[in-house]
């Protein structure tokens, strides 16, 4: 199949961004790339010399962010924040894909999530979709993540796997959460609704070569954001998927950078805490920063988009040093470090693999508990829920980790493994070979037909 230009589509925090940012920086050496993504975000997309096009205000990503008001953690915070990030996107995201069909110019889809702003254009317009997902516990039919926690958290395994996913599994599939306002999207712009599984079968058959991904069908590519053996245990019944390893994007070292290095030659090495890009609610993980460094001896370095008001109350320490950034460049700062304390998205957690440093998990919600799981599994740091994050438990478990052979012959196994992997260009590769077999398939089919 013949690719004229490939349009990469993100939405969520700078977490979900950033990977396709690196995969386009590095398939923009081969193809025309354009990046579709809230205007919050083109700073990042200009800086890294990637052609840009805006499908949602900056208000919008502002109103998305977690809050106690409006939190992933509740069904309503979840419909709100897919309002905002996803649902204003569709129309414009429709129009830009439409204009590109209109003048002629073969487009390939890559984005996450098959909520995305451009499935409904790609299902109108039969364009194939490349789905990137970033965690194992994000593939929809990957139901041993919920094993796997439940297996570390209490003894009724047999429940979750034979009762409660597939039970969940069938009420996702009769009236997934945000159903009406999906609908309501589909409707403006011409689209048939979702309703029913029987309606989903008669769009299957209706759509040609299942070319397209919408809640169930095939899509012509899958591609795994994440080592292999991250993602194990993963559903033996899997197929198609690809794992391309963590992808990474290369950052220039700013004056910030400088900061944190005058913070860390004064100091010495900090411990990183940071709860995530798009959390605002961070009040009770703030409470333990000084609690935590000062029974590790350890100075602090706190990094929040929107922590700045909570850092400030903090009553400083003689005791404790401690330092805000608003964003820093993990993969400059970690490897200063002695340990990273987060929230559990993937991309922190690959940063503090390939930087060689134990990390503890304070999971909240999303894939998060599950990737908290596996970070204890390898042996790559602990993981604690909110009500018993405090300075104890953490202390506890990184000199354990800092203690104990084993735990720093697996921090250090992996972080090799990590570096020597280019999970972008491994991307790019599995992209490129899919397109370029697929369009010797089809001239091939092509030349065998019998009116060629």
């Amino acid at each position: 199949m013949k690719i004229d230009e490939v349009l990469f589509v993100a939405f969520g925090s700078l977490g979900d961004v950033y990977p396709l940012l690196s995969i386009a920086k590095e398939l923009q050496k081969n193809k025309k790339v354009t990046f579709l993504a809230n205007e919050y975000f083109r700073p990042y997309i200009e800086a890294a010399g990637i052609d840009y096009f805006p499908i949602g205000a900056v208000e919008d990503q502002l109103a998305a962010k977690e809050t106690n008001a409006a939190s992933g953690e509740s069904a309503a915070g979840r419909r709100q924040r897919y309002e905002n990030v996803i649902g204003k996107s569709y129309k414009v995201t429709f129009d830009f894909i439409q204009g590109k069909v209109a003048h002629g110019i073969k487009v390939v889809v890559v984005t996450h999530g098959n909520l995305s702003p451009a499935v409904l254009a790609c299902e109108a317009f039969d364009i194939p979709i490349v789905y990137t997902h970033y965690a194992p516990s994000q593939i929809l039919s990957n139901f041993e993540d919920s094993i796997l926690c439940a297996s570390f958290y209490n003894d009724k395994e047999w429940w979750y796997r034979y009762i409660k996913i597939p039970f969940d599994v069938f009420k996702l599939k009769i009236n997934f959460e945000v159903k009406e306002q999906f609908n309501a999207h589909r409707k403006s712009l011409g689209l048939p609704l979702i309703a029913t599984p029987l309606q989903q079968l008669l769009q299957k058959i209706k759509f040609r070569n299942n070319a397209l991904n919408t809640f169930g069908f095939r899509s012509p590519l899958n591609i795994v954001l994440a080592p292999f053996w991250f993602c194990e245990p993963i559903d033996k019944n899997l197929k198609d998927f690809h794992f391309a390893g963590f992808s990474f994007i290369d950052e220039l070292k700013g004056e910030q950078e400088f900061l944190i290095d005058s913070f860390i030659e004064k100091h010495g090495r900090p411990i990183v805490f940071t709860p995530g890009t798009a959390v605002e609610d961070v009040q009770a993980f703030v409470d333990q920063i000084i609690p935590i460094c000062r029974k590790l001896g350890s100075p602090g370095v706190f990094c929040s988009k929107h922590g700045r008001a909570a850092f400030d109350q903090l009553e400083k320490v003689d005791d404790v040093q401690l330092l805000y950034v608003e964003h820093a460049k993990f993969s400059h700062l970690l490897p200063q470090s002695r340990c990273l304390i987060h929230h559990g998205g993937i991309g922190t957690i690959a940063q503090a693999v390939r930087a060689g440093i134990p990390q503890i998990v304070r999971p909240r919600m999303y894939d998060q508990p599950a990737n908290g799981v596996r970070v204890m599994m390898f042996g790559l740091g602990g993981s604690i829920f909110p009500e018993l994050f405090h300075a104890d438990s953490v202390a506890n478990i990184l000199l354990h980790i800092e203690n104990n052979p084993k735990n720093q012959e697996l921090i250090a196994y992996y972080a090799e493994l990590v570096r020597s992997e280019d999970g972008a260009g491994n991307c790019c590769k599995i992209i490129e070979q899919y397109f370029e077999t697929k369009e010797a398939n089809d001239a091939e089919s092509t030349e065998s037909c019998a009116a060629h």
